[in-house]
């Protein structure tokens, strides 16, 4: 039996169930203001509370930029527990609601938690899962969260809000129970010079064998040439301004390098069409197919694509690399992308019949390979490129990118479908994916089945920072 692999799924497992949490967050507005605005409803909203309760999250997402910094200060788990515990909190307080009040409050609660815990599971399981089966284990979690999105709008059907809310304590719970079993990350051990937690941490993850052995010493050859550099600077730094420091720091190689791939990986996904139609799919199908009865089947449709998409992800990435699926798949988005745009604007002109479904076939076909390709991956890249002395600061650019691309691109929607038409904001997703797919396949390397440390090395290797001394002979002694 691999019990290394059986602790790594273990501690996957905490992100999972943190994932399952999320999920039911995310699916539970539209739950709410359906039950709400019922007649028997104790708790009654008007358009304007409604709004609140649909877009809070979005919101509260701004003081989670705060918690990369934490957790570089205090470690992983930290992090993963105070993401977690106001997720909980959140819940208990949708419990116990006797108003909208109350409810926006908990949705904050919520949102501060849920915008944060994408990329701190994600930071764990890059650091302490074996690169094998990394990538798998990262696009579950956006797996297991787009199902229980679809599992609360289901159930929302039959079950009071309460009741789910009461639910989706439990996985959280069970999450934070987990934490205290499972080690602190030895890759944040290391990082801040505490080399013997970090051998026992590895060790008990990953066990003894010659590649983990191999990988434990990259790693703290690397921090320590890191902390030696650190060392010999301090002084110098502290008679530094801090402006020049902060300058100094962020234009180094190893730090703007691997952020403008975040920036690209990210567009990539919010500026691509998926997240508009996953948020608007009733108005876009409608706007598309003028059949009501047509448009009630295609939502379905696009429903199981977006499902078939999320599952073929992880199974195709124990064949084939990130890159090779993300340009793929996103070449095959493009090119629906255009057929959309071409159909919608051929419908417009009078050339196709409005009520034909072809919009809806290419929709379907758009939905799964952007579903495949850029639901998840993008995520996983951006985070496993961001090197380990950074992800502090980095982290923090991450999340207010994801809160600020998410808000935008949603937001700008009727105001570009108003002067583009909808055949138009097709094509710009069209373009803006192409300048993307064109840079991840010159620029940024695959991840795929690497180290964290190799993957590091290409960003450091031409920084201005001492190179990282990797390579040498395993140090038994020391083990």
């Amino acid at each position: 039996m691999n019990i290394p692999l059986l602790r790594q799924l273990f501690v996957v497992s905490s992100s999972l169930l943190a994932a399952i949490s999320t999920g039911g967050v995310l699916g539970l507005p539209s739950v709410l203001v359906q039950q709400l605005k019922s007649n028997d409803s104790l708790i009654q909203v008007d358009l304007d509370t409604e709004s609140w309760i649909a877009s809070v999250h979005g919101f509260a997402g701004a003081p989670s930029i705060f918690i990369p910094y934490l957790m570089q200060r205090w470690g992983r788990r930290l992090g993963f527990r105070v993401c977690c515990l106001s997720v909980l909190i959140g819940w208990i307080m949708c419990c116990f609601a006797n108003s909208s009040l109350t409810i926006i409050i908990a949705e904050i609660f919520q949102g501060a938690g849920v915008k944060s815990l994408l990329l701190v599971c994600m930071m764990i399981i890059s650091e302490m899962v074996e690169p094998r089966i990394r990538n798998q284990s990262i696009v579950l979690y956006g797996v297991f969260q787009t199902f229980l999105v679809l599992f609360v709008h289901t159930i929302g059907n039959f079950i009071h809000w309460k009741t789910i809310s009461l639910i989706m304590c439990f996985p959280l719970a069970l999450s934070i129970i987990f934490s205290f079993i499972w080690p602190e990350s030895p890759a944040w051990l290391a990082y801040r010079g505490r080399f013997e937690e970090s051998r026992k941490s590895f060790t008990w993850l990953r066990g003894k064998n010659k590649e983990s052995l191999e990988e434990m010493n990259a790693l703290f050859n690397a921090q320590r040439e890191f902390l030696r550099a650190e060392m010999t600077t301090k002084t110098a730094k502290r008679s530094t301004p801090l402006m020049k420091s902060v300058w100094r720091k962020i234009t180094t190689r190893d730090f703007y390098i691997p952020i403008f791939h975040v920036f690209v990986l990210l567009t990539s996904y919010y500026w691509s069409g998926n997240l508009l139609i996953v948020v608007y799919a009733i108005n876009i199908v409608g706007k598309v197919i003028e059949n009501s009865e047509s448009a009630f089947i295609g939502m379905i449709v696009i429903d199981i694509a977006f499902i078939i998409g999320n599952l073929s992800c992880p199974i195709l990435l124990k064949y084939f690399g990130n890159k090779p699926i993300l340009l793929t798949g996103g070449a095959f988005s493009v090119l629906f992308l255009l057929g959309l745009s071409t159909v919608l604007y051929l419908q417009e002109i009078g050339t196709i019949a409005a009520d034909s479904m072809l919009c809806l076939y290419l929709l379907v076909g758009f939905m799964v390979f952007s579903s495949t390709a850029l639901y998840m991956i993008p995520f996983g890249v951006a985070t496993e490129i961001i090197p380990l002395r950074h992800r502090g600061v980095a982290g923090s650019i991450y999340i207010a990118l994801m809160s600020i691309f998410y808000t935008s691109s949603l937001k700008i929607v009727p105001l570009l479908i108003m002067h583009l038409g909808i055949y138009g904001i097709f094509l710009l997703y069209a373009i803006i994916l192409i300048f993307c797919l064109a840079w991840i396949w010159k620029y940024i390397p695959e991840t795929r089945n690497k180290t964290l440390q190799s993957i590091e090395e290409h960003f450091v290797r031409n920084s201005k920072d001492p190179d990282i001394a990797i390579g040498e002979e395993i140090d038994e002694n020391f083990l």
